[in-house]
C-alpha cells in the first residue's frame, strides 16, 4: 500500500473509531518504514504505539462531537475520564463489573469463537449510589462517549411520537458506538404492570422491548432505575447482567472520605464518620466540595476536619427522613 493510501486508512480508523484496523495499519506502517531504511522514524512509532496503549494513558477522542439535531434535546453527551478504581464497590460488584469491561476489550476474541461480549447492563439501587458515577466509569475505561438518553423528555414532550423517537435513538445507537446511558428507567419500566396507565405509554415499553430485540449494534446499553423491584420481569430478562449498587456501608463511606480527603493529607475520624452516617456517596462527595469551596473562599489551601464535618451534618440534616 502507498503512503498516501496508509495516510488515508488509518485517518478513517481514527474517526470511525475503528481501534483494530487502526492498530493494524500502524503495524503495517512501522514495518515498511523499517524496510524503508528509516529506523528512526520506525522506533517513534512503536514509542507511540506502546505509550497509547498503557493503561494510565489519556482516553483518545472518540468520533461523537454532539447529538444530531432532531436529538439534541434528548441525547446528552459526555466524555469521561473516570474509571472503576474511582468508585468505593463490593467485590462482588468489581467483579460483575471488571468482566462487563474485559469481555468489551477482547470483543474480537469472542467473536472469533462465535460469541458476543456482555452489553446490556441494568443498574438499580437508591439515588447517589452510584449509578450514574459506573456508567461514566465504563465509558472512561473503554474510552466511548457516554451518551445520556432522556427518557424524562421523551415521555413530557413527546407523548404521541414516543415510539417514532425511540426508534430515532436506536437508530444513533447504531450508528455510533457508545454507552448509552437510560437514566430514570422506572418511568419506563413499570408501565406494563400499573393498570393506571394510558395505552399509549403501555405500546412505548412494547415498542422499547421490539427495538431492544433488534438491538445488534456495539454500542453499550445501560439502564438505571431507583426501584428494581419494581421493574417489569420482561425488561429484566433482556439485560445480560443485573447489578444492584445499594446504600454504602459506613466502612465504604469511610473509605470515600478518605480518598476525598487525602489530597489534604486528613483521615477520618470518628466525629467526621458520625456526621456522614446514613448520607449516600452522592452526599458525601457534595458535602466534602462544598467544604472545600469554603476554605477558598477563606483564603485557605485546604479545608478542615471541623469544616467537612460540618458540612457533612449539614447534608444529614437536610435527607430526607423515613417516615413513620
Amino acid at each position: 500500500m502507498a503512503n498516501a493510501e496508509y495516510l488515508t486508512e488509518l485517518v478513517r480508523a481514527h474517526y470511525t473509531g475503528d481501534d483494530r484496523r487502526f492498530s493494524n495499519l500502524l503495524n503495517q506502517v512501522i514495518a515498511a518504514e523499517s524496510r524503508a531504511g528509516h529506523s528512526r522514524l520506525a522506533e517513534r512509532l512503536r514509542e507511540l504505539r506502546i505509550e497509547a496503549t498503557r493503561t494510565d494513558a489519556p482516553a483518545r477522542a472518540t468520533p461523537l462531537a454532539r447529538a444530531p439535531r432532531n436529538l439534541e434535546q434528548i441525547l446528552a453527551v459526555a466524555y469521561s475520564n473516570t474509571k472503576l478504581a474511582d468508585l468505593v464497590l463490593t467485590s462482588q460488584t468489581r467483579n460483575s463489573l471488571d468482566r462487563y469491561v474485559i469481555e468489551q476489550r477482547r470483543a474480537q476474541v469472542l467473536a472469533d469463537h462465535g460469541l458476543r461480549p456482555r452489553r446490556r447492563l441494568l443498574l438499580h439501587g437508591p439515588p447517589g449510589c452510584g449509578k450514574t458515577m459506573t456508567a461514566q466509569a465504563l465509558a472512561g475505561e473503554l474510552k466511548l462517549p457516554l451518551v445520556r438518553v432522556r427518557l424524562e423528555v421523551i415521555f413530557s414532550r413527546y407523548l404521541g411520537e414516543t415510539a417514532g423517537t425511540l426508534t430515532e435513538v436506536f437508530a444513533e445507537v447504531a450508528r455510533v458506538r457508545g454507552v448509552y446511558l437510560f437514566d430514570e428507567f422506572d418511568a419506563l419500566g413499570r408501565t406494563r404492570l400499573d393498570d393506571s396507565d394510558v395505552g399509549e405509554i403501555k405500546r412505548v415499553v412494547t415498542t422499547f422491548l421490539q427495538l431492544l430485540d433488534a438491538d445488534i449494534s456495539d454500542s453499550l446499553l445501560i439502564a438505571a432505575t431507583n426501584t428494581g423491584n419494581a421493574l417489569d420481569a420482561a425488561l429484566f430478562r433482556r439485560f445480560d447482567d443485573v447489578v444492584e449498587l445499594p446504600e454504602p456501608t459506613d466502612e465504604q463511606r469511610r473509605e470515600l472520605l478518605n480518598r476525598l480527603m487525602r489530597p489534604w493529607r486528613l483521615k477520618t475520624t470518628s466525629a467526621v464518620l458520625n456526621e456522614a452516617s446514613g448520607l449516600s456517596f452522592a452526599d458525601i462527595r457534595a458535602a466534602v466540595e462544598d467544604a472545600y469551596k469554603d476554605a477558598i473562599l477563606s483564603d485557605s489551601e485546604r479545608p478542615t476536619r471541623e469544616g467537612i464535618a460540618a458540612r457533612l451534618a449539614e447534608r444529614e440534616a437536610r435527607a430526607p427522613k423515613p417516615k413513620l
